[in-house]
């Protein structure tokens, strides 16, 4: 790394192909699509793919070259050893590294100002936003709701995955199976940055504006779901997501990626299956219902959401709405099933502006490192 040399054949083929990546993203599914915007949404700070479409054609192999000397002057390097190799050996690794990079590099460490971790958007308390794009590549559109929960931490990370267990399956068997909304029906944990939530993702030939009314009269129908529920049923929920939790990684690279997870987001709970499936083990059905009523349910005091709307323009917007509002009228699925009532809820705030957006929103603090690391430096 430290000896380099930029091949200018080799650049130009990695450029195309980069260039050709970020153009390609436009015919992507529209569900990755709402996964992405997601993500530039809820991120302090992320790089969309049209401003990098707007810098490919700046990149040179004399800038290149330039850059890389820049980049090796101020580095802060954290690594993973996993293996067949002792304590010692790993040490001895990195010390080699380290003076490499000071001998040829003349590198030094970033100040701890300098060492910048990107965080998240926090949404107040009791709002809903909806942010609409286009995809003119597709004829179905597609929705991510999200319900923004908070902070990573052992006890809220359990309840969360919890109420995800219990709802997989009632969502799928509603909106896919009986309502027919699409192919695509996923319910899921949604983490980034250190914070998490719960998110609905749906592929549809339906409005978002309805797919997501929908969602809203799932998510509804969950309170008396799980008020009902037994506690023989949750017992089996509850012992489902253990054994999953604990389930070892069938390959080394599998562990390695669980450990790399946990210095990339500096939280460093290595043993975090351990640690949390003894939480999990003593949760009840009333901590998951509270969860559910304190963060996710409609009128939650604490509940924080954001909806991404992909609307497909293949066929035109007004035939679009038209076949959709003709759907939406019915009260019953195709089988004749009644349709669950929709919750009344209050219009979402529309952003226009991601910037905008981003400038009148908190962001939530970094989760603090689950060891001591001043502790686990003094044993090295």
């Amino acid at each position: 790394m430290t000896t380099f040399k930029v091949d200018p054949k080799r650049f130009e083929i990695d450029k195309e192909m980069y260039t050709r990546s970020l153009k390609n993203f436009s015919a992507e599914q529209p569900h990755k699509h709402a996964i992405y915007y997601t993500s530039v949404l809820m991120s302090e700070f992320m790089w969309t793919k049209d401003e990098l479409l707007q810098c490919v054609d700046e990149m040179t192999v004399e800038k290149l070259d330039a850059f890389i000397p820049q980049l090796l002057s101020k580095l802060y390097i954290e690594g993973l050893i996993y293996g067949n190799v002792t304590k010692q050996i790993a040490l001895d690794i990195v010390e080699t590294v380290e003076s490499i990079l000071t001998t040829k590099c003349n590198t030094k460490p970033l100040l701890p100002s300098q060492a910048k971790r990107l965080r998240e958007l926090q949404l107040p308390n009791g709002s809903s936003f909806v942010y609409h794009e286009k995809n003119h590549v597709h004829k179905s559109s597609s929705i991510e709701v999200y319900y923004q929960c908070g902070l990573q931490q052992t006890q809220p990370n359990m309840l969360l995955e919890m109420f995800v267990q219990i709802i997989a399956e009632p969502c799928f068997d509603i909106l896919r199976t009986k309502e027919q909304l699409g192919y695509i029906v996923f319910s899921g944990v949604r983490r980034s940055n250190g914070v998490q939530g719960l998110r609905v993702i749906i592929q549809s030939d339906r409005s978002p504006e309805y797919v997501e009314k929908r969602v809203e009269a799932f998510l509804n129908s969950m309170d008396d779901y799980i008020k009902e529920m037994t506690d023989e049923a949750f017992q089996k929920h509850l012992k489902a997501l253990v054994s999953k939790r604990m389930e070892k990684p069938k390959k080394i690279s599998g562990q390695n990626s669980r450990y790399w997870s946990e210095i990339l987001s500096q939280q460093y709970n290595f043993d975090r299956e351990t640690v949390e499936v003894e939480f999990l083990k003593t949760v009840k059905k009333e901590d998951v219902f509270s969860f559910f009523k304190d963060r996710i349910a409609v009128g939650a005091p604490y509940r924080k959401k954001f909806s991404i709307h992909v609307v497909s323009s293949v066929n035109g917007e007004k035939e679009l709405t038209e076949t959709n509002g003709e759907k939406q009228t019915t009260e019953t699925t195709e089988d004749g099933n009644n349709l669950l009532p929709s919750p009344e809820l209050p219009p979402p705030m529309v952003v226009t502006s991601v910037a905008e957006f981003k400038r009148d929103m908190g962001l939530y603090p970094l989760p603090r490192p689950y060891i001591d690391l001043q502790k686990a430096r003094s044993k090295l």
